[in-house]
Formats: C-alpha cells, sequence, structure tokens
C-alpha cells in the first residue's frame, strides 16, 4: 500500500508535520505531534479509522487520495 500523505498535503499547502497538527486541530482532533510527526515521516503499519477520517477532513480528501494499492513486492 502507498501512503501519500505528503503529496495530498502539499496540495492542501501544508509542508510540515507542524502545519498538518494544526489543520488537525482545526478539523476538531488533537493527536500528538509525535504521532503526527510518524504519518509523515513514513507508511505507518497501521491507522485508524477515526485518525483516516480525521486526515481526509483536515486535507479535504478521500481516503483514496491517502492509500493507494500497489502489487506486493517479492
Amino acid at each position: 500500500m502507498r501512503w501519500n500523505l505528503r503529496w495530498v498535503a502539499a496540495n492542501a499547502e501544508i509542508w510540515r508535520p507542524a502545519d498538518l497538527l494544526q489543520a488537525c486541530r482545526a478539523a476538531g482532533y488533537s493527536p500528538s505531534l509525535s504521532k503526527v510527526a510518524s504519518w509523515w515521516n513514513g507508511t505507518p503499519s497501521s491507522v485508524r479509522l477515526d485518525e483516516l477520517d480525521m486526515i481526509c477532513t483536515a486535507l479535504n480528501c478521500k481516503v483514496a487520495d491517502l492509500l493507494e494499492a500497489e502489487p506486493p513486492s517479492s
């Protein structure tokens, strides 16, 4: 699965984890900066559905914008 958070964030004029945190708070969700930084710095092994919903609200996107299926590597 490809995690496209940084690309989606860039389309929303968000360039740093602190900016994403601010957008999340504006959407009514208050994750820790370390949680947001973990999303920002790589593909998370898991993301809760409520977190996906909040990220999508903060970035005005759809889950399909954030996650893209990839063929498994051999």
